[in-house]
């Protein structure tokens, strides 16, 4: 059994007839399809609604292998009525949540209690906060300036711009003048243990940049994907174990890039965690699949990570 436990539909050109062909041709029985609504999101190009209307588009092209999750903006005054609404067309958990916000706010413990009597799960982004360069679209140079900036080449071009400016002063003030602070998403992960304690009942599924920094207690802030040897294993692999109510999905670049960094470490990190990860691309074609396979896991645990824990947790 093959689940890819973390898609979204119309990314990336997965129109419902797409995501038919990808399960097609890559032998996948089943798919999550997430949404994304955040209301008020502080960046708004760094923002893209996927509304529960193309979930459900999706779902009823395909019903017999897509598993519909929906998170409304955990902001709203409707969200346990919306849930509950939308459990009744076939929703099977939160997701993705993915807001500018903390895991303390007042809003999240109250969706996480709507979560608790729906028994849903829910699948989380972390991300650290950043300054963002607002490039004027129109203007060829400064949009690739700002591309420079805000993570090409793995944030290597990033690190090296400031460097360059903060010794010689040139550009300063027109480069702060379109700087804009991203707050980051779902921070930070001392209140999110907090919650796994609050709500053992509620499986939560780690995913994103912050998450996947996180299995190493060194990483840098600047640069998008770590790479090299993991030295030592951080608050990630920490709540891993120590706590059942958590698994994670290995989708996405943070995913991947994870993975593939060290694989003496990363060999140790699947089997250790077989029973608590899910497989998944983000709509990433990033050979993850692959990647997992040239570990030559035992067929048991392999098995687990590519479908069967998934199916555990959305029959539950």
């Amino acid at each position: 059994m093959i689940v890819d436990a973390h898609f979204h539909p119309n990314l990336k050109g997965f129109n419902p007839q797409k995501i038919k062909e990808y399960l097609d041709r890559e032998r996948i029985d089943q798919i999550w399809l997430f949404s994304w609504e955040e209301i008020n999101p502080p960046i708004p190009d760094l923002y893209r609604n996927i509304s529960i209307e193309e979930i459900m588009e999706a779902y009823h092209y395909e019903p017999g292998r897509i598993v519909p999750f929906y998170a409304p903006d955990p902001t709203r005054d409707d969200v346990c009525k919306v849930l509950k609404k939308y459990t009744e067309h076939g929703i099977r958990g939160y997701g993705e949540l993915k807001v500018t916000m903390r895991w303390s706010d007042p809003e999240i413990t109250h969706m996480l209690e709507c979560l608790r009597k729906l028994s849903f799960p829910v699948v989380f982004h972390n991300e650290l906060p950043r300054y963002h360069y607002m490039a004027k679209n129109h203007k060829f140079f400064d949009k690739q300036f700002g591309k420079l900036m805000n993570g090409a080449f793995n944030g290597v071009s990033r690190l090296y711009i400031d460097r360059f400016v903060n010794a010689t002063g040139l550009f300063e003030k027109s480069i702060q003048r379109k700087l804009k602070y991203f707050p980051g998403y779902m921070l930070d992960m001392a209140e999110f243990e907090q919650q796994l304690q609050a709500f053992p009942d509620v499986n939560f599924i780690g995913h994103g940049p912050l998450f996947w920094k996180a299995i190493s207690q060194e990483y840098n802030s600047i640069i998008k994907y770590d790479r090299g040897k993991i030295k030592n294993k951080g608050i990630s692999v920490r709540l891993l174990e120590e706590y059942d109510n958590l698994f994670a999905d290995i989708s996405g670049n943070s995913g991947f890039n994870a993975l593939n960094r060290d694989h003496e470490f990363s060999r140790w990190f699947l089997e250790r965690f077989a029973d608590k990860l899910l497989y998944g691309t983000d709509n990433y074609m990033l050979r993850q699949r692959e990647l997992i396979d040239s570990f030559n896991l035992p067929l048991e645990k392999y098995k687990k990570i590519m479908g069967d824990n998934a199916i555990g947790i959305v029959q539950k």
